[in-house]
């Protein structure tokens, strides 16, 4: 959903992204495609923890370059928090997703 809705608001979620990093339209498309990706890679169960494992390094990345400074930059701005845990928590679930098979049976 996430990805679909980078292809939709695509000159708004290019807008999001600060301003030293170039080629905004880009990053945003190829974020939509990387998000993809890896919910496709999460399905087929040969490439279902690197899928989700760099997705989760990915998605982390974003929570450290986009989410957090627009976050700390307007405290009182719902949104921008909301969007800071929303990535977070998206985070976590590709790594609980990852790691699935070690937390399940963890003596293997």
């Amino acid at each position: 959903l996430a990805a679909i809705m980078h292809f939709i608001y695509a000159d708004f979620v290019a807008t999001l992204i600060p301003t030293w990093i170039p080629a905004h339209l880009f990053w945003t498309y190829f974020a939509a495609i990387a998000l993809i990706a890896g919910a496709v890679g999460m399905f087929i169960p040969k490439t279902e923890f690197y899928a989700a494992a760099l997705s989760a390094l990915m998605i982390f990345l974003w929570v450290i370059l986009l989410h957090a400074p627009r976050a700390l930059a307007d405290l009182h701005n719902a949104n921008e928090t909301t969007a800071f845990f929303e990535a977070l928590a998206m985070c976590g679930a590709c790594l609980l997703i990852a790691f699935k098979k070690k937390i399940h049976e963890p003596n293997k």
